[in-house]
């Protein structure tokens, strides 16, 4: 992860700037994974929603995407026979690396890559997709659990990093309080093991980084005497996510500018409304929404009572979102690998009888992945054999990647 960090975005929704330079300081930084991080070299992903197939003498390439493609490429620069390749910063930027066949950018912002590609011309043949990791949720693995009641108002999934605004969550909380006469049950899924809890409930957060631990405290001091009524867990197993998200009338997000937020897909999921800010990401996204159709709300100032008027609104009128039912409709693998497949132009030209938005469903792409991975495409896209689909750490990267070398006779 490098560049310049823009802190100066994490708590102004009104940056006096013409929007080119916004785009210009949301790209000074990555957060991507480089040759010379070696710290983070074991935690590089690598996806595999299509692989190589060679069925009844055609072969096609496949698809994969990650976080240190630049990496990647340089330790395997024949990959692109083989692949298309996707490179994506877990940021709003787009990625630095150059020799990708496509950008996952989060979002379709037309004018934002005309500006890029005039400034960067050596990138103009880069197709830009509007997806991020965080969209390849696995939508029936997360999926809602059975709770007969919402016990949970409000659910937080944020590690207490300075641009997540925890202290702007717990001024909302308080605020919620002075206008409601309500105390809202709020779950805070911190996301680390640093954090620590005793028998007595007591957190310990001694062990974070000295920037988190500020955070942490103005959380605690802003609470004050509600914090008792706040569950604060300091790390919840993916396993164990949904029953939170299930259990929970909302999901409050409460950033300004990041990357594609993995917490909004897994509630809505999970068939939890979700709420942010409409000024969310606004620089990065333009006119492109940040969920679909009848999915939550967004707070219309980035003000803690516009929030918790917004959360108000939400938890007192439940039965009027449908955020699973919108997420199936537009999220989720399948509709994940239509996206990708429909901006590239390759598959529409070699796959035998394409549809698009449908190739999910395409019989030669069925037969091909049976034949090559003894797996049925579906079965493939939604991991029954993850040893194939989805791998963390160079060295196992190292050893799939010279599986598919030798599968498909690369040297």
């Amino acid at each position: 992860m490098k560049g310049k960090y823009p802190r100066e975005y994490f708590h102004n929704p009104n940056i006096q700037k013409p929007i080119e330079e916004i785009w210009d300081d949301i790209d000074a930084y990555s957060g991507e994974f480089f040759e010379d991080e070696t710290k983070y070299h074991e935690k590089i992903d690598l996806f595999i929603p299509l692989a190589p197939l060679e069925y009844g003498g055609k072969t096609t390439k496949g698809i994969l995407f990650s976080q240190g493609l630049e990496y990647i490429l340089k330790l395997y620069p024949q990959l692109k026979e083989i692949f298309f390749c996707g490179a994506y910063t877990m940021w709003s930027s787009y990625s630095w690396c150059d020799k990708a066949d496509f950008y996952l950018t989060c979002y379709e912002n037309k004018k934002r890559e005309e500006y890029y590609k005039n400034k960067y011309p050596n990138k103009k043949d880069i197709i830009f997709i509007p997806l991020q990791d965080a969209d390849y949720t696995n939508e029936y693995r997360v999926a809602p659990t059975f709770f007969p009641q919402k016990l949970i108002d409000v659910i937080c999934v944020s590690t207490p990093y300075e641009v997540k605004n925890l202290p702007f969550l717990a001024k909302t909380i308080r605020k919620y309080y002075e206008k409601y006469n309500k105390i809202l049950k709020t779950a805070f899924i911190l996301g680390t093991k640093l954090v620590k809890k005793d028998e007595n409930n007591n957190l310990d957060y001694s062990e974070l980084p000295a920037n988190h631990r500020k955070e942490m405290d103005e959380v605690i001091e802003i609470l004050g005497d509600l914090k008792q009524h706040m569950g604060f867990f300091p790390f919840v197993e993916n396993k164990d996510l949904t029953k939170y998200y299930t259990n929970s009338k909302c999901c409050v997000l409460t950033s300004l500018i990041e990357g594609k937020n993995r917490s909004l897909n897994e509630a809505m999921a999970c068939n939890t409304p979700v709420i942010t800010f409409k000024q969310h990401n606004q620089w990065a996204r333009g006119d492109y929404p940040i969920f679909f159709g009848n999915s939550g709300e967004l707070a219309p100032e980035f003000t803690p009572e516009a929030l918790a008027d917004t959360i108000h609104k939400v938890i007192n009128n439940l039965d009027k979102y449908e955020p699973r039912k919108n997420y199936l409709t537009y999220n989720g693998r399948k509709n994940f690998i239509n996206t990708l497949v429909k901006y590239i132009p390759y598959y529409k030209e070699n796959i035998p009888d394409y549809q698009e938005n449908r190739f999910h469903e395409n019989l030669w792409v069925d037969l091909a992945t049976q034949a090559n991975y003894q797996l049925g495409y579906m079965e493939f896209l939604y991991e029954k054999n993850p040893a194939i689909t989805h791998i963390r750490g160079i060295s196992q990267i190292d050893s799939l990647i010279k599986f598919f070398y030798s599968r498909f006779h690369i040297k």
